[in-house]
């Protein structure tokens, strides 16, 4: 059994609190938890990706391209039809995402690809990390995310304590 504590907080950020816990049908505490960067998730969490992000395992991704690369092997695992659909769809010059090496390389033999952990697809890997982001929002689109998924999803990379935070505010407004 946990132990609780009572707190008291003003009106306006229990109405945050709330409003960050009703999206991901999280509890004010495991909100707080995640803004504390206190390494759990909510094994309950409604909404898996979410869960995923806050859990241990993607807060010990060290780099963005890590984390960037985590996401797409979780998204490939769980939704390996929609992802390999997605992957199909590219139909502009540079891909983001291939079936190999070689495809990532035949648009620019400068590009850098690394194998997305536990499958067969590849990711090009010398984009910014806005671009990580925007193809990554691309990809959970496509594949059926709510908006509010796919920012709390994309704000994961790229993003420090203070700057998170602050993101994580400017979704529950």
């Amino acid at each position: 059994m946990r132990h609780v504590k009572n707190i008291e907080v003003s009106d306006d950020v229990y109405t945050v609190l709330q409003q960050l816990a009703t999206g991901f049908h999280r509890t004010p505490d495991d909100v707080l938890a995640s803004l504390l960067e206190i390494p759990r998730a909510s094994p309950e969490a409604a909404e898996p990706l979410a869960a995923f992000v806050l859990s241990a395992e993607f807060r010990a991704k060290f780099t963005d391209a890590d984390k960037y690369l985590g996401i797409l092997a979780w998204v490939a695992e769980r939704h390996a039809a929609e992802f390999g659909e997605f992957i199909l769809s590219q139909t502009s010059g540079r891909r983001y995402l291939s079936r190999s090496r070689e495809e990532i390389l035949e648009t620019c033999r400068h590009n850098q690809a690394r194998q997305i952990d536990g499958t067969q697809y590849w990711a090009i890997m010398n984009i910014d990390t806005a671009t990580e982001r925007r193809f990554l929002a691309r990809v959970l689109e496509f594949i059926g995310y709510r908006d509010a998924v796919i920012e709390f999803t994309c704000s994961a990379i790229g993003m420090k304590g203070a700057a998170r935070r602050e993101r994580l505010r400017a979704l529950a407004a």
